[in-house]
């Protein structure tokens, strides 16, 4: 466990005190321990630590106001210790924002399991923080390339895989006329509409604005890519707003792999111009990048 970790103990048990550092010392953490909750305020000012521990019975301030101060200005994780088995105080710390209850007495090591499963969830939130768009959840833009790029690495040339680059028709107009708001509502909505028509092991991801891609691994024939772009279509052709209602549609460019090319730059490209092709011949439709397969569904 990394030296960088640092966690700050209150209570004012001594013993249970410094028994908790000790085997937190010894699973490889820095820590810090305090009597009273004030302390640890007054270091958490000067030097946050990444994880904290509160009795919540103490002098001064008890575990549960210094929680509630934490939270004010900090997402810290927050384990908080208790020597009553109480409903209450299990719910009162859970509003107050604490991560966790442990009653006492317990075992130091069962506390260190706990700490280590903390700092895991935290790791697994962060790379799920810097792999998806904030907005959508879907993959953002770097992760779904590398993750494409990283796919067709593995991939047999046998194997047929579609690339499609989808755009929204009019969307600059429902920011332009309804609003930020509603324009993000579209975007959520189209990321949700997109995830549900392909399968989890596909890989799709918000390239930016209102242009979003999704890479289909491993089709069975071309006739899925076609039946899954008129599906996209269909459903993402909707109407937003009310006294100035916006129609929104999709404009879909397919390309396939290892047909049009063995790589992530290549195959962008050939989607990206099938997809204006597809906007050239009346929007809300779809165009696969060999002219001699090219299909259009044209918009009403």
């Amino acid at each position: 466990m990394s030296k960088e970790k640092k966690i700050y103990i209150a209570d004012d048990e001594t013993n249970i005190r410094l028994g908790i550092k000790a085997f937190l010392e010894n699973a490889g953490y820095i820590v810090e321990d305090f009597e009273t909750g004030d302390l640890l305020l007054k270091a958490f000012a000067d030097s946050p630590a990444d994880l904290v521990i509160l009795d919540v019975m103490m002098p001064g301030s008890n575990g549960f106001a210094v929680c509630k101060r934490l939270r004010i200005s900090s997402r810290v994780p927050i384990i908080m210790l208790t020597a009553r088995d109480s409903d209450l105080d299990y719910a009162t710390g859970l509003d107050l924002g604490s991560d966790d209850f442990i009653t006492k007495p317990f075992s130091p090591m069962a506390l260190v399991m706990r700490v280590k499963a903390m700092f895991r969830r935290m790791e697994y939130d962060r790379l799920i923080f810097t792999e998806r768009d904030q907005l959508t959840g879907v993959f953002n833009k770097t992760s779904g390339i590398n993750l494409i790029e990283n796919e067709i690495m593995i991939s047999d040339e046998n194997l047929i895989h579609a690339f499609y680059m989808i755009d929204l028709d009019n969307f600059k107009n429902i920011n332009d006329y309804l609003g930020h708001d509603v324009g993000d509502k579209v975007l959520i909505e189209t990321a949700g509409i997109i995830s549900d028509i392909f399968r989890k092991s596909d890989i799709i991801c918000r390239f930016g604005g209102d242009e979003f891609i999704v890479f289909a691994k491993n089709i069975v024939e071309m006739e899925y890519a076609f039946k899954k772009a008129e599906e996209i279509c269909s459903a993402l052709q909707k109407n937003y707003g009310n006294e100035k209602s916006i129609c929104i549609s999709a404009s879909v460019g397919i390309a396939y792999y290892p047909i049009h090319g063995l790589t992530y730059d290549v195959l962008f490209n050939c989607a990206d111009k099938a997809m204006y092709e597809a906007k050239e011949n009346g929007r809300d439709g779809y165009s696969v990048y060999s002219q001699s397969e090219s299909k259009q569904k044209h918009g009403k």
